[in-house]
């Protein structure tokens, strides 16, 4: 079936896939985060979407990891794919580790890396330390759906390396009152934790090495202004990153702790 343009062109069947206004045939463009099927060569030239399974990951193993370039839409071959090119993630010592590099403008350049099955619903945890080392840096772990702006994180900042930040969004609804922190632990930077989310449609519970500190009930979130639940419930993707929010707008790097102090990296999450 014949679908729309893409931006000013229309996408040949070589490169199928539509991702704001450029058509390609890569990961970067095909994969289901990305592709806009309603603009690319057909409404299935995307790459069916690959679902949850059971599983225990140890980025050790060959198949835990790719750069988005190398990845072939086969989500057996890599779990996890890196989403940007420059890639700033790798494997090392068996450990995904993300970095934020400077750029020539003085803002940093990071990495973002993304499971290749959707989950809607479950049982997530990840053991990680962060890569805040100075303010202005955030680090993330995070369960969403970019098209429809639903979001479970966790989110860490280099302003305050003793706890880590919950949220959830709905819609893309930024109400960032909601956010609720851990019970102070150990430094984030350089202790590892076991971070992990328990999400069912009825509630979603945080918890850090095994004790829980936020449990948000969807019966606590409707909104009789939109006759809904604002409550993420849609189909999500798990991600990892690490970004420069001292360089965003005020209130952002009021929030990661100013600019980043590049002398005190290097900033690697893993």
């Amino acid at each position: 079936m014949a679908a729309g343009t893409c931006g000013t062109q229309t996408c040949s069947k070589s490169t199928p896939c539509c991702v704001s206004g450029y058509c390609n045939s890569n990961a970067m463009y095909c994969m289901p985060i990305n592709c806009e099927p309603q603009n690319s060569y057909s409404t299935s030239s995307c790459w069916n979407t690959a679902h949850c399974v059971k599983d225990s990951l140890d980025f050790g193993s060959s198949n835990a990891f790719a750069q988005i370039a190398d990845y072939n839409g086969d989500p057996s071959t890599a779990a996890f794919v890196s989403e940007y090119q420059p890639s700033n993630a790798d494997i090392s010592n068996s450990e995904l580790e993300l970095t934020l590099v400077k750029q020539s403008s003085g803002a940093g350049f990071g990495a973002t890396v993304i499971n290749t099955r959707a989950i809607q619903y479950g049982t997530v945890s990840t053991v990680m330390r962060s890569g805040c080392l100075s303010g202005g840096v955030v680090s993330s772990f995070i369960i969403r759906n970019n098209d429809i702006g639903d979001e479970i994180d966790f989110e860490f900042v280099g302003a305050d390396k003793l706890t880590v930040q919950s949220n959830y969004y709905w819609h893309d609804e930024l109400d960032y009152t909601k956010m609720v922190k851990s019970p102070q632990i150990s430094d984030t930077t350089t202790n590892y934790h076991t971070y992990a989310v328990n999400w069912t449609p009825d509630s979603i519970t945080w918890s850090v090495d095994g004790n829980a500190f936020r449990t948000v009930n969807r019966a606590d979130t409707w909104d009789s202004s939109v006759n809904a639940y604002k409550y993420p419930d849609s189909e999500a993707y798990i991600s990892y990153s690490i970004w420069d929010g001292g360089s965003g707008a005020q209130g952002t790097s009021e929030w990661a702790g100013g600019a980043i102090q590049w002398g005190e990296g290097p900033f690697t999450a893993g």
